[in-house]
């Protein structure tokens, strides 16, 4: 869990560069001019950066559910029994699921926008 986590926030700039580079290049990309050996070549690549995209999304998925039923235990303990350590470790945790889920959402929203591209790629 560290591991994604200290990932998340040493790569979390370059690789948001990384995929406006790739949006970019497909903007510029005349899908009436390429031939079809460089329409396989393009869908390709996409289709492995997707796949790229989905792993890191389970890798995601993953802790961000350990954290959330961490969150309900906290939060159960801390309702029955009024301890302040459990509410604040409650809190953490919710915290920690919540940065998780948005790592997630943004995640998502890059596979969607690059599924528009590889239905580009497939419609021609």
């Amino acid at each position: 869990m560290c591991k994604t986590v200290v990932y998340l926030f040493v790569y979390g700039g370059p690789m948001d560069k990384r995929f406006r580079d790739y949006l970019r290049h497909f903007e510029k990309l005349d899908f009436d001019v390429i031939s079809e050996e460089e329409i396989w070549e393009e869908r390709e690549a996409l289709e492995l950066r997707l796949t790229q995209i989905h792993q890191e999304m389970t890798r995601l998925l993953i802790p961000m559910s350990a954290f959330l039923i961490c969150t309900c235990i906290f939060l159960a303990a801390a309702l029955s029994g009024f301890i302040i350590w459990d509410f604040i470790g409650a809190g953490v945790t919710a915290l920690v699921a919540l940065f998780l889920a948005n790592k997630y959402k943004q995640l998502s929203d890059m596979a969607k926008k690059l599924c528009v591209y590889v239905d580009k790629l497939t419609m021609r």
